[in-house]
C-alpha cells in the first residue's frame, strides 16, 4: 500500500514538473546531445603537441621563421636546421675545400686500409656516424613527412624557436656519433670538436650517410687522409674541419664561441648600456697584438718590427708570469677597442683569427702558409676586401700602417666588410653546422668501404665497435667497469 502510494506520488510529481517546466526536458536532451558530439569529435582528433607543421607540406620541418633564400644574420645565424640547398644559398664559397678534397679522391677512393693506417698520434680520434636507431617522423597528414629527428634529444634552447603539430607518426633513421678509438689529448680540443660535430649530426634536417673517419687535433700533422684544423697548400690529402674554438676554448678563458660573439657585439654597441661604446670613431687608432712568441722566428720578427712604434700596442705574454698576466693580457672583446688587429701564425695556423674577426676592426695579417676551412673567403683587395695583407717578413708593415692611419674611411670600409662576411655570416654556428654536414657527405662520397657497426670478440660475442658520444662525453674513456 505504501509502495503504491509512493509510486503514485512520484508519478504525479514528475508529471506536474513536466507540465510546469517543459523546457527542462529540452535542456536535458540538448546536454546529452552536445556531450555525445564532443566525445566523438575529440576521439577522432590527435592529442595536441605544441608544434605546428610547415605551411609547405612538401618540404621537411623548418623553423617557424626560416631561411627564405636571403641571408639575415639576426634571423639565420643560429639556425641549425638548414638543408643542403639552403646551406649553398646561405654560404656560397664556404665549401670550396671540401669540394677540392672530393675531386682529389674521385679516382682513388678512401679505403678502410687507409683509415687503419693513420698514425694514432696525440690528439687522435677515430669515430663513426651511423644509422643505428629509429626515431619519430612527424606528419601533417598520412603522406607528408615534416621532421625526422627525435625531439627528446634536443635541448629546450634548440627547440624553443620551432613549432609543429602531429596527426600521425612513423619512423625514420636516426644518426648518431660513436667513438671507436682515442689517443692522448690536447687540452679540451678533441672534446670541443666532437661536441660541435655531434651538434651538426643531431640537428641535421635530412639523413646523413654512414661514415667512419679519423681526426687529429694537433697543430701539425703529416699529409694523410684525416680530418684536421689546417693544412698547407701541398697537404692535399688532409680534409679540413672547423677548429675546436667554434665550440669553446676554456683553458684561456676565451669561452664559448657564441659568448665571444655576444661580447664583441656588446663592446661595439655604441649605447653604453652593454659595456661598450667602441664604435669605429672611438677605437684606439693603433695596431694591437698579444701573444707568446714561443721562440718562433715569425713572431720574433713581428715583435722586432713593432718595437717602440707609436702606432703599435704590441706585447708578448708570458703565460706563467703573474706580472705579465696582470698587465699584458687582453680579453677577446677588449681587442675590439682597437681599430687595427694584428694576426700572426703560430706553430702552424693560429686559432686567434676567427676571434679577431668578430670585431669591427681591420685585420692586418702577413702572407699565410696555412689554410683553414674558410680561408678561401679571405680577400686582401678589391671592393670586398676584408683584411689587409703584409709581407711575411713585415718589411712593409710600417708603410701599411701609415696608409691606414692616413685614410681611416678606407679602414672603416674594410672593417665593415670583415664583420659582414665573417661575424655576421660565415663564422656563425649555422655556417659551422652546414660545413660539418658537407664534410660528412663529401667523405662518404669518396669512401670505398661500408661502415661496420658490429665486431666479434675473442669469445665470439657480438659487440658495438664504438661508444655512443653521449656516454663518452661524460666518462671520457672507451672502457670502464660499472660503478
Amino acid at each position: 500500500m505504501l509502495r503504491s502510494h509512493l509510486a503514485t506520488d512520484v508519478g504525479e510529481s514528475c508529471s506536474s514538473l513536466f507540465r510546469r517546466r517543459p523546457y527542462v526536458v529540452s535542456s536535458v536532451a540538448l546536454f546529452f546531445f552536445l556531450a555525445t558530439i564532443i566525445h566523438f569529435s575529440s576521439s577522432q582528433r590527435a592529442p595536441y603537441i605544441p608544434f605546428t607543421p610547415s605551411k609547405d607540406q612538401n618540404t621537411p620541418f623548418r623553423p617557424s621563421i626560416g631561411f627564405n633564400g636571403t641571408w639575415d644574420w639576426r634571423r639565420d645565424s643560429k639556425n641549425l636546421l638548414l638543408e643542403d640547398g639552403q646551406c649553398e644559398q646561405a654560404f656560397p664559397g664556404l665549401f670550396e675545400d671540401v669540394n677540392r678534397a672530393v675531386n682529389d679522391r674521385r679516382s682513388r677512393k678512401i679505403t678502410l686500409e687507409e683509415v687503419d693506417s693513420i698514425d694514432p698520434i696525440n690528439g687522435y680520434v677515430r669515430g663513426m656516424i651511423y644509422e643505428q636507431e629509429s626515431t619519430f617522423i612527424i606528419y601533417a597528414d598520412a603522406q607528408t613527412p615534416h621532421h625526422a629527428r627525435n625531439c627528446a634529444d634536443l635541448t629546450l634552447q634548440e627547440l624553443s624557436p620551432f613549432q609543429h603539430r602531429t596527426s600521425s607518426t612513423d619512423h625514420t633513421p636516426y644518426f648518431k656519433l660513436y667513438i671507436i678509438a682515442k689517443q692522448g689529448g690536447i687540452y679540451s680540443r678533441e672534446l670541443a670538436t666532437l661536441h660541435a660535430l655531434h651538434r651538426a649530426v643531431l640537428t641535421s634536417p635530412t639523413p646523413l650517410p654512414n661514415v667512419e673517419f679519423t681526426l687529429i687535433s694537433d697543430d701539425k700533422i703529416g699529409p694523410q687522409a684525416t680530418w684536421a684544423y689546417a693544412r698547407r697548400t701541398s697537404d692535399t690529402a688532409i680534409w679540413l674541419m672547423p677548429d675546436f674554438g667554434y665550440w669553446s676554448w676554456p683553458e684561456t678563458k676565451v669561452g664559448g664561441y657564441t659568448e665571444v660573439q655576444r661580447k664583441a657585439r656588446d663592446a661595439e654597441a655604441g649605447d653604453g648600456e652593454k659595456g661598450g661604446n667602441w664604435t669605429w670613431s672611438r677605437k684606439h687608432p693603433r695596431l694591437v697584438w698579444r701573444g707568446a712568441s714561443m721562440g718562433l722566428p715569425l713572431r720574433e720578427q713581428f715583435l722586432a718590427s713593432t718595437a717602440s712604434k707609436p702606432w703599435a700596442d704590441v706585447r708578448e705574454i708570458k703565460w706563467h708570469d703573474d706580472a705579465s698576466m696582470a698587465q699584458d693580457l687582453l680579453s677577446m672583446d677588449e681587442h675590439c677597442h682597437y681599430a687595427y688587429l694584428a694576426h700572426t701564425e703560430g706553430n702552424s695556423y693560429s686559432g686567434r683569427l676567427k676571434y679577431l674577426q668578430n670585431c669591427r676592426s681591420v685585420i692586418v695579417a702577413h702572407e699565410m702558409d696555412w689554410i683553414q676551412h674558410y680561408s678561401p673567403l679571405l680577400k686582401s683587395s678589391g671592393q670586398e676586401q676584408n683584411y689587409v695583407q703584409v709581407r711575411r717578413d713585415f718589411a712593409d708593415l710600417e708603410n701599411t700602417m701609415q696608409m691606414l692611419l692616413a685614410y681611416p674611411d678606407e679602414g672603416e670600409r674594410i672593417a665593415q666588410n670583415s664583420v659582414t662576411t665573417f661575424r655576421d655570416r660565415y663564422l656563425t654556428i649555422a655556417a659551422e653546422a652546414c660545413y660539418w654536414r658537407r664534410l660528412i657527405r663529401g667523405w662518404a662520397e669518396v669512401s670505398a668501404f661500408e661502415v661496420e657497426f658490429w665486431k666479434v670478440d675473442d669469445q665470439g660475442k657480438k659487440l658495438w665497435r664504438g661508444v655512443p658520444w653521449e656516454s663518452f662525453a661524460l666518462e671520457r674513456r672507451l672502457e670502464w667497469d660499472p660503478y
